[in-house]
């Protein structure tokens, strides 16, 4: 059975300066000043759209109360200053998103239940600062590439619940003076039909802003509202307006929470922070499409985790880099960073010196804000797709929205990555386990067809990752064979895992019980590791192992016909090399070693060169007419026997032999632990270059194929 003890792979040494080495954090402070302008006005102009997502996205993070529009400001400046300075993609611009508003009004509704505004706002700001701190932790744990896994299905439906929600929110706002908030949306989607390039959401926050500034206190109609449960109109004593706005920013100060809002915010933090790595992380593929750059993930949740924590502690909301902002930057002109810069320092000027004409928009007004918002977030073309979408992906699309909506993200998430994880498991589980008739083997000659059917060799072609979900079909299939010698051509299994591992040592083992033999080809680099570190090559047998599947039949055929195994046969084609080049011995050896790892059948470089160094300083093993055969046997490389073949296309200064001839013909052995096959290919070597007329055929070959014919002449 497979000794679990030694699953776990080869490691190497942690090195803190390559490991740091994407975090430059010198580099966070050089700007380039060429494209000014088009930052300038790229910055100003995603600003005038992310002032009134700010305000309203404040506003519905505290449920509604206008004090919040002050927490979506600072969020907004904050996030959008350091995420820009510290993050890893350029033109990003990062504020208040619905996502993270949705996350944070349950925790504002959770702990306000006893009417105490400042403790909810508290807990609020610690959600936030936690979720700062876990998204620096997974960017420098290097956890962005892990972001691209969430399936498409998911992300729509989560994105359209979201904004599914927040249009729901705002209704009870909306319906507080339904002839504003209609007059802002009005204004809203006329303002395209005049010019496409214009905000829409902060022009259609001002003139109706304005329209209420002038009307509401001559016109009766502005202060009706509208009961939703009555369906009907009644009369209200004014509009309701954010209110005063401070003027300057307060110091930062570590929110004070009770051990039951810390309760909550911890794991509305850890939420906060899975959605803001998603949401940002789309946003920064989103700019690689557009501007035909490569954004770094990592770096990106570390700026991103920075300007949230710093945000927290100056009273903002956590933020995320928001697709509709950045797209509109990119559009303005915005090239690098300094564009997300200038639009949190402009938001800043509102706070200094405009904070008194904020004060003064209405409620309703940002309510048919985040409506269009919510409209413009929601992606209606997959929806339509749906028919021509497979059934189960839309499942998983619906599923995940209805859960959004109806229970809470968390549950969305967790429940829409489950449903597509097995979904995906399901399709790779159906792994591809084809025979192969000697009839559908072309290039074998009529006689080697005609070996193979009375010896009975059976060949099966692998397709697809070999892991526990594909494991039943896997023994389903090959338990149903009963050849004397089966060949599994493992070229397109890109994925072995310890249960398939499992698998194959049981198909071998009850061959074996049958006295039958199992041989495996084509086995890539990270699938021979498995086999190697497992155990399984050694008892399978280092010599069932060929480069292709032609080989593996010759192979089989010939031990069908007790033909002893040729020198050719411990050769792989990709460490045949043909007129190398090299300054030393040392470089030799090294890019001989780099192939061999590259291959798959060295583990450990290091480990395998300190042992074939030790060996050579020990005994010299230039054998003289211009041969020479370094050889390493040591856990660092498999128990597969492999020979490196080098011909040079000159002479190493240095490197001669014991006849002072200088070397010209190199043969690598690689033997792992496995002394019986050392011993064995040492032997054919001796026999090959032992003689005159092979070592000259090799000096003079010009191709992998001129080399392997010489050493299939070489047999015991």
């Amino acid at each position: 059975m497979i000794d679990t003890a030694k699953i776990a792979g080869l490691t190497q040494k942690f090195n803190p300066v390559v490991y740091f080495k994407e975090f430059r954090f010198e580099e966070y402070l050089k700007f380039d000043f060429k494209n000014i302008k088009g930052d300038l006005l790229g910055g100003l102009t995603s600003a005038i759209v992310a002032l009134p997502l700010a305000l309203g996205f404040g506003i519905l993070a505290t449920n509604g109360d206008p004090r919040g529009a002050v927490a979506g400001l600072y969020g907004a400046i904050f996030t959008g200053i350091l995420a820009s300075l510290f993050g890893g993609t350029s033109q990003q611009i990062t504020g208040p998103t619905g996502g993270m508003t949705v996350v944070l009004t349950e925790v504002f509704v959770e702990v306000s239940r006893g009417g105490n505004y400042q403790a909810a706002m508290n807990a609020l700001l610690l959600a936030c600062l936690i979720a700062g701190i876990i998204q620096i932790a997974f960017g420098l744990f290097k956890l962005g590439r892990f972001v691209s896994f969430v399936p498409q299905p998911v992300i729509v439906g989560f994105t359209n619940g979201i904004a599914i929600l927040i249009f729901l929110q705002q209704l009870n706002t909306f319906a507080a003076a339904p002839l504003v908030a209609a007059i802002t949306i009005g204004f809203i989607v006329l303002t395209p039909m005049f010019n496409r390039s214009l905000p829409k959401l902060f022009i259609g926050l001002v003139l109706g802003s304005l329209v209420a500034y002038f009307f509401a206190s001559h016109y009766a109609l502005f202060n009706l509202g509208f009961n939703w449960q009555e369906f009907s109109f009644y009369n209200t004593s004014g509009l309701t307006l954010v209110g005063e706005i401070p003027r300057s920013l307060q110091l930062p100060s570590w929110p004070t929470a009770s051990l039951a809002a810390w309760r909550k915010a911890i794991p509305a933090g850890f939420t906060i922070a899975i959605l803001g790595c998603l949401e940002t992380l789309l946003a920064s593929v989103v700019v690689d499409t557009v501007t035909n750059t490569e954004h770094n993930s990592n770096r990106e949740l570390v700026g991103q985790g920075i300007g949230n924590s710093l945000a927290a502690l100056f009273g903002g909301i956590a933020g995320t880099g928001a697709i509709v902002r950045t797209t509109i930057n990119i559009r303005s002109g915005g090239v690098t960073r300094l564009s997300g810069v200038i639009c949190g320092l402009f938001l800043l000027m509102v706070v200094l010196f405009l904070a008194p004409i904020a004060g003064f928009i209405p409620l309703a007004a940002l309510a048919g804000v985040l409506m269009m918002a919510a409209i413009g977030m929601f992606e209606w073309e997959p929806l339509k797709m749906i028919p021509k979408t497979p059934a189960a992906d839309s499942l998983v699309m619906v599923t995940t929205m209805l859960v959004t909506v109806f229970a809470d993200l968390i549950s969305a998430v967790l429940i829409g990555m489950v449903l597509a994880t097995m979904l995906f498991l399901n399709r790779m589980s159906k792994l591809g386990v084809i025979p192969r008739t000697e009839s559908e083997l072309k290039g074998l000659s009529p006689e080697t067809k005609e070996i193979m059917k009375k010896q009975k060799i059976a060949v099966f072609n692998i397709e697809g990752p070999l892991f526990f979900g594909a494991v039943k079909t896997f023994s389903r299939e090959l338990t149903q064979a009963s050849p004397d010698t089966l060949i599994l051509d493992m070229k397109n299994v890109p994925v072995l895992d310890l249960s398939g591992a499992q698998a194959i040592e049981n198909v071998v083992s009850r061959m074996k019980a049958r006295k039958k033999r199992v041989i495996l080809s084509g086995l890539r680099p990270e699938v021979r590791q498995v086999l190697h570190q497992l155990e399984i090559i050694q008892k399978i047998g280092a010599d069932s192992f060929p480069d292709d599947l032609y080989k593996a039949v010759d192979y089989a055929v010939s031990l069908s016909q007790n033909i002893q195994p040729s020198l050719a046969d411990y050769f792989k084609d990709d460490l045949v090399i043909i007129d190398a080049e090299a300054g030393s011995k040392e470089e030799l050896f090294e890019d001989a070693a780099q192939k061999a790892l590259q291959a798959g059948y060295v583990y450990d470089k290091k480990d395998f060169l300190d042992n074939l160094w030790h060996r050579e300083n020990d005994s010299p093993t230039s054998l003289g007419h211009g041969v020479a055969i370094p050889h390493s046997r040591s856990g660092a490389a498999s128990d597969e026997i492999v020979v490196i073949f080098i011909k040079l296309k000159k002479a190493i200064a240095g490197y001669d032999g014991i006849d002072g001839q200088p070397v010209k013909l190199i043969l690598m052995i690689s033997a792992g632990d496995n002394v019986n096959g050392y011993l064995k290919v040492l032997k054919l070597i001796t026999l090959a270059v032992g003689r005159e007329e092979p070592r000259q055929r090799l000096l003079e070959a010009g191709s992998v194929e001129e080399v392997l014919d010489v050493f299939k002449g070489i047999k015991e």
